[in-house]
C-alpha cells in the first residue's frame, strides 16, 4: 500500500512539474508582437490586463482600424474622460464578441463603442491574428468558450496550442532573443492604451465622394447579427451604452454598407456613428492622415478623429473627467510617455525620407 502511495506520489508530482515546464516553456517560446509589424498586439492586450480594474469610462473594440484610429490619450488630455482600444488585428466577430466578454470581466466601463469594419468579414482570419488574441488571454471559461467556439474553425489540436502556445512553437528555439524572455510574463500598463501608433505618411487617392449611393445593397451577415445582439442583450442587463462606429476609412467603407448597419442599429434602437461621412467636419486630409493609401489612419488622422468623437460622447453622455483626480495621476505620466513616442515616431519617419 505504501508503495502504492508513493507511486501515485510522483505521479501527481511529475505530472505537475510537467505542466509547470510546458506552462513556463509556452511564454517563452510564443512570439511577441511587440512592432509595428506585429501591430503590439502583446502589448496591446497584456496592456488592458494592467489597467485597474473598473478604471476605464470607455472600452473601443474592433479591428485595425480601431488602433490606428482612435487616440485614447488625446481624449483624455482634451476631455479627462478615460478610455482603451480593446483590439485585434484582422478581428472576426466571434473573437470581438470573446474579447467583449473580457472586458466586463476586469472593467463596468459606461460606453462601448464596437467597429462596424470588421461586421463584413466572415472568412477566418489568420491563426497567427488569432494566436495574438487567445494566446495572450489568461486561462478561464470565458477563453475556453472562445477558443472552441464553432464559429472558430480550427482542428481540435491546433485549438489546443492556445492553452500551451509551446506545441504550435516549439521550433522557434533557433529564433529565440533576449525580448522573448524579458515579455514572457510582462504585465504591465501599455501606455498607448491600445493604440498602434504610427507616422507613415500614404496619400489616399482615390475619389473623394467614395460614400455615395452607387445602387448596390448589402445586409449585414447571419452570424455578425448573432453576436452583436448578444452584445447588445449584455450591455442592457449591465446598463452599458453599446453604440457601433467606424472610423474613417476609404478603403472599406461604402454607402451599402453605412445603410447596411445603419437599418441593424435603428431595429435596435442604437446609434450608429459613420464617421466617414463627417471627412469635412473631421478635417481629414486624405494626403497626409492615412498610413497607407486610405485604409487606415496614422497618428494625424487618429487625432483629428479622436478628438471630434471625444467631443461627440462627452456633449451626449455623462463622462467624468479624471485629469486632476489623485487616483488616476498614472494617467498623466502615460500621456507623457505617450508625447514622447509620438515624438519619436514622427523623427523615425523624417529620418527616413532624408
Amino acid at each position: 500500500m505504501k508503495d502504492f502511495i508513493k507511486l501515485i506520489s510522483t505521479l501527481c508530482i511529475t505530472f505537475v512539474l510537467s505542466i509547470i515546464i510546458l506552462f513556463i516553456s509556452s511564454k517563452i517560446f510564443m512570439p511577441k508582437w511587440i512592432d509595428h509589424r506585429m501591430n503590439m498586439m502583446t502589448f496591446i492586450m497584456k496592456g488592458f490586463y494592467a489597467e485597474p480594474k473598473d478604471s476605464l469610462d470607455v472600452i473601443f473594440m474592433g479591428n485595425s482600424d480601431t488602433y490606428r484610429g482612435i487616440d485614447p490619450l488625446v481624449m483624455y488630455h482634451e476631455y479627462g474622460f478615460t478610455s482603451y482600444n480593446f483590439v485585434a488585428a484582422g478581428q472576426r466577430i466571434w473573437t470581438g464578441y470573446s474579447m467583449f466578454e473580457e472586458s466586463l470581466k476586469y472593467q463596468k466601463p459606461k460606453i462601448i463603442l464596437f467597429n462596424a469594419d470588421e461586421l463584413f468579414f466572415t472568412k477566418q482570419t489568420s491563426y497567427g491574428n488569432s494566436s495574438k488574441v487567445y494566446d495572450n488571454m489568461p486561462l478561464s471559461i470565458n477563453k475556453i468558450n472562445s477558443v472552441f467556439d464553432p464559429n472558430y474553425k480550427r482542428s481540435r489540436i491546433v485549438k489546443l496550442a492556445h492553452f500551451l502556445p509551446i506545441f504550435r512553437y516549439h521550433s522557434r528555439y533557433n529564433e529565440l532573443t533576449k525580448d522573448d524572455l524579458k515579455y514572457a510574463f510582462y504585465n504591465e500598463r501599455y501606455a498607448l492604451k491600445g493604440m498602434d501608433m504610427v507616422a507613415y505618411q500614404e496619400p489616399y487617392t482615390g475619389p473623394k465622394d467614395y460614400m455615395k449611393d452607387t445602387g448596390e445593397k448589402m445586409t449585414l451577415p447571419d452570424v455578425s447579427i448573432y453576436y452583436l445582439d448578444k452584445m447588445i442583450e449584455r450591455c442592457k442587463q449591465e446598463n452599458i451604452e453599446f453604440l457601433l462606429y467606424h472610423t474613417p476609412s476609404p478603403d472599406s467603407s461604402s454607402y451599402a454598407r453605412y445603410i447596411a448597419v445603419k437599418e441593424y442599429a435603428d431595429s435596435k434602437g442604437i446609434i450608429y456613428l459613420e464617421l466617414n461621412n463627417d471627412n469635412k467636419k473631421i478635417g481629414m486630409d486624405w494626403n497626409k492622415d492615412t498610413s497607407d493609401g486610405g485604409d487606415h489612419l496614422n497618428l494625424y488622422g487618429s487625432e483629428k478623429v479622436s478628438k471630434y468623437l471625444g467631443k461627440y460622447l462627452v456633449d451626449n453622455y455623462k463622462l467624468p473627467d479624471h485629469r486632476n483626480e489623485e487616483k488616476y495621476n498614472y494617467w498623466n505620466d502615460d500621456y507623457n510617455t505617450y508625447l514622447n513616442e509620438r515624438e519619436k515616431e514622427i523623427n523615425s519617419e523624417k529620418n527616413k525620407s532624408n
